[in-house]
C-alpha cells in the first residue's frame, strides 16, 4: 500500500491546475500557472505580463499594450484560448476543439475586458450558453471537477453514500423469529484517500455519520449525514456536504432493498466549481452462505440532477447536469477464531464497479478491490462489526486511488 501510495503521487503530483503559454506579436514567448481559480484573470492582465516578459537589452518593456497576443489556457484539463489582436483591446476566448466562443469588448482597455472574462467565468456575465457549453467541457475533460465526472466528485461521493446506506442494516437471518426485536444502529465512518487524476494529485478527506431506526423487523428507516474536503496540488480545496435518508425493506430472510433519497452540495473557490445535487436510489442487498463463507451481492440503480441558482464567493455555475449510475458491489467474507482477540475477527475481500450514463463524464466507470478486518459483534448483533478497516484500491484509465476506512458500529 505504501509503494502504490508513493507511485501514485510520483506519476501526478507537481501540475498546476490553471497553466498558460503565451506567444506574442513577434515571437517572444513565455508560460505562468497558478491553483488559484479567481487568480486566472491575473495571469494575462498589463502589469503580470510586463513582469513576465521583463525588458529588452535597450531597457524597454518586452510586452506593449498594443501587441498582438495568444494565450493558449489549460482550465484544470480543459484546452482554452485566448486572444488579443494587435491594437485592439477586445478579448476573444474560445474552448479548443469545440464551437464555443466568447468576446469580450465593453470594456475600455484590455485589462478591463480581461477582468469581464474572469467574472464570466464566475457565471456573473451574460452569455449563458457558451458558459454551460465549458461546464459541459469541465465534466467532461477536467480529472478534478467538484461538482461530476470523477471519483471525488459531489455526484460519485452522493451515489457512493446512497451505496452504503442502501446496504447497511442485518438480514432477517440473524434474527430468528422469537427472539428480541431488532435493535437500532449507529455508524461513523472516517476515510482517507489518495489520489491521482490525470496529471494532478491530491488527497480527501471524509466523516460519514448515519443511523437506522428499526420500528419494526421488517423495515428501517435510515438516514447520513456525510463531509468530504480534498486538497489538490497541495492547496486547491473543495468541499462537499450530503444528506441521505431512505427506507429499507427486508423481503427475505437473505434480501434487503431501500430506496434513498439525497442532496448535497459542492463548492471550491480554488478549483472553481459550485454545484447543487438531488439524487434518488434503488439499492439490492443479498447474502448467501457457502459452508464456512457468506457471500454478498449489493446492486444499486441510481439517477442524480444539477440544482441551480447555488452561489458561494461569487461564482455561480449552472452545470444542467443529469446521469444514471449501476453500481454492483460482491464480497467474500469469513470469520475468524484467533487466540490474541477476545472476539473472533470477520475478514473479507470485495469488487465494486460502477458506470454512469446520459451526460459524458471525465470518467464513466471506475473498478475498486480491496481487502477488509473486523472485530464480530456483540451477543444479539452479531450482523455488525463494532469496529472494522478495510483498505482499496479505485482505478480506471488515468485514475488511481488507495483509500482507508475505519468504521465504528455501535
Amino acid at each position: 500500500m505504501a509503494g502504490l501510495c508513493l507511485g501514485i503521487a510520483g506519476e501526478s503530483w507537481g501540475r498546476a491546475l490553471f497553466i498558460v503559454d503565451i506567444v506574442l506579436e513577434g515571437g517572444a514567448a513565455a508560460s505562468t500557472s497558478t491553483n488559484s481559480f479567481l487568480q486566472v484573470g491575473d495571469l494575462f492582465d498589463q502589469g503580470s505580463l510586463i513582469e513576465l516578459f521583463g525588458r529588452d537589452p535597450s531597457g524597454a518593456n518586452i510586452y506593449q499594450p498594443e501587441m498582438g497576443m495568444t494565450a493558449n489556457l489549460n482550465l484544470r484539463g480543459v484546452a482554452t484560448r485566448l486572444t488579443y489582436d494587435a491594437n485592439l483591446v477586445s478579448l476573444r476566448f474560445e474552448i479548443v476543439g469545440t464551437d464555443v466562443k466568447v468576446e469580450f469588448r465593453e470594456g475600455t482597455t484590455r485589462d478591463e475586458n480581461g477582468a469581464d472574462f474572469q467574472a464570466w467565468l464566475k457565471g456573473d456575465r451574460g452569455q449563458r450558453a457558451e458558459l454551460n457549453g465549458l461546464l459541459v467541457e469541465f465534466v467532461g475533460s477536467s480529472p478534478v471537477d467538484p461538482v461530476a465526472g470523477n471519483p471525488n466528485s459531489l455526484e460519485s461521493r452522493m451515489f457512493d453514500g446512497d451505496f452504503e446506506l442502501g446496504s447497511m442494516g442485518p438480514f432477517l437471518s440473524n434474527f430468528p423469529m422469537g427472539t428480541e426485536d431488532i435493535p437500532n444502529l449507529s455508524k461513523v465512518d472516517f476515510n482517507f484517500g489518495h489520489f491521482a487524476a490525470g496529471p494532478y494529485g491530491g488527497e480527501t478527506y471524509e466523516l460519514d455519520l448515519a443511523f437506522a431506526w428499526n420500528p419494526s423487523r421488517r423495515v428501517s428507516v435510515l438516514t447520513d449525514l456525510a463531509f468530504m474536503f480534498s486538497v489538490g496540488e497541495g492547496d486547491a480545496l473543495t468541499g462537499i456536504g450530503h444528506f441521505g435518508l431512505g427506507l429499507q425493506a427486508r423481503i427475505k430472510n437473505w434480501w434487503n432493498l431501500s430506496l434513498v433519497a439525497r442532496g448535497g452540495i459542492a463548492g471550491s473557490v480554488d478549483v472553481g466549481g459550485v454545484g447543487a445535487m438531488y439524487s434518488v436510489s434503488l439499492v439490492s442487498h443479498i447474502r448467501h452462505p457457502i459452508r464456512e463463507y457468506w457471500l454478498e451481492l449489493r446492486n444499486m440503480v441510481g439517477v442524480a440532477n444539477s440544482i441551480d441558482g447555488i452561489k458561494i464567493e461569487g461564482i455561480e455555475l449552472d452545470y444542467d447536469l443529469t446521469n444514471v449510475v449501476l453500481k454492483n458491489g460482491i464480497s467474500l467474507n469469513r470469520e475468524f477464531s484467533p487466540t490474541l482477540f477476545s472476539s473472533p475477527l470477520r475478514a473479507s475481500v470485495f469488487f465494486t464497479q460502477t458506470s454512469y450514463f446520459v451526460d459524458t463524464l471525465w470518467l464513466q466507470y471506475t473498478h475498486e478491490v480491496g481487502v477488509g478486518v473486523g472485530l464480530v459483534g456483540k451477543t444479539g448483533i452479531a450482523a455488525y462489526s463494532p469496529i472494522s478497516l478495510d483498505a482499496s484500491y479505485v482505478f480506471y484509465k488515468q485514475y488511481d486511488a488507495l483509500k482507508l476506512k475505519i468504521s465504528l458500529r455501535f
